[in-house]
């Protein structure tokens, strides 16, 4: 097989269409049509199901993918190892949340960079359950999230307890029955906690407005549009200057926990095991 037809392979399922992935990878259509056709006649199988949509796998292709990413990955960290013996190179996908992109994560990540100047860092911030599932799909090399996610192909590393809060302007009274939430897309560990919240004083889910970013949110509860539940440590600048107030939650609310998660059977080279001998070295709660 070689190694630049199982690259358009996985361009392609991780794409969702042979168009896009040709578009992403400045080929013809055509060319990879007749690559990947070529590599069903040398495997003797069918990897893909083309429809109107775009493609799926077929079981033999979701198998295919699972050891092309392996294979990928080994050349490319071997490749490294022979050009730059003495030097940590390759690459690395992480995803992350975006209060911990803000928080934590500048740190370790300079701190890496400075040390492993080489590799190639692409940072991805996103919620817990988009995270998991690129992690899951071998989209990212790993992720940050809050809460836990029950997958028994992923390895969890405890990081931290982040100490929650609920937020709202200043001055204003909350009221949860009739105040609009303003919560991250679903997946969120920080909306899945106030929904749980409010499930608990038997309220129902009202009026919800989602935001892509962090500080959308919090100038919108500064600005009286709604209610959130967010890191205290992320948002103690802003109650601080007076911009919001805080409200302190039930304790079986108020705390989030923070773990790094990576797929069991990843191929860790040495980019990623010096970024996880950084992350490890996270033990403290905020």
């Amino acid at each position: 097989m070689n190694i630049d037809a199982l690259k358009m392979f996985v361009q392609i399922v991780q794409a969702g269409s042979i168009s896009k992935a040709a578009q992403q990878m400045g080929y013809a259509q055509s060319n990879i049509s007749t690559k990947i056709h070529n590599l069903e006649i040398e495997l003797n199988t069918q990897l893909l199901y083309r429809t109107a949509r775009g493609v799926t796998l077929t079981d033999t292709g979701n198998e295919l993918y699972r050891q092309a990413i392996k294979i990928i990955q080994l050349n490319n960290e071997t490749v490294n190892l022979l050009q730059h013996p003495q030097t940590v190179a390759g690459s690395l996908k992480i995803g992350t949340l975006q209060t911990a992109a803000s928080t934590f994560l500048p740190k370790i990540l300079s701190d890496y960079h400075q040390n492993n100047p080489n590799v190639e860092l692409s940072i991805e911030t996103g919620t817990t359950l988009a995270s998991a599932k690129k992690v899951l799909n071998y989209q990212l090399d790993g992720a940050i999230i809050g809460g836990r996610v029950n997958e028994k192909d992923l390895e969890s590393i405890p990081l931290m307890t982040e100490k929650l809060c609920l937020v709202t302007a200043q001055g204003s009274n909350v009221d949860t029955e009739n105040d609009s939430l303003l919560v991250f897309p679903v997946g969120c560990a920080y909306r899945k906690t106030l929904e749980s919240w409010l499930d608990s004083q038997q309220i129902m889910i009202h009026h919800p407005i989602e935001f892509n970013y962090l500080n959308a949110i919090i100038a919108s509860v500064s600005a009286g549009l709604g209610i959130s539940i967010l890191p205290e440590k992320v948002v103690q600048p802003y109650i601080d200057s007076g911009a919001i107030q805080k409200v302190d939650l039930p304790q079986r609310f108020s705390t989030l926990p923070i773990s790094f998660i990576y797929r069991k059977d990843y191929f860790a080279g040495p980019a990623f095991d010096k970024f996880l001998d950084g992350i490890k070295l996270l033990n403290t709660t905020i």
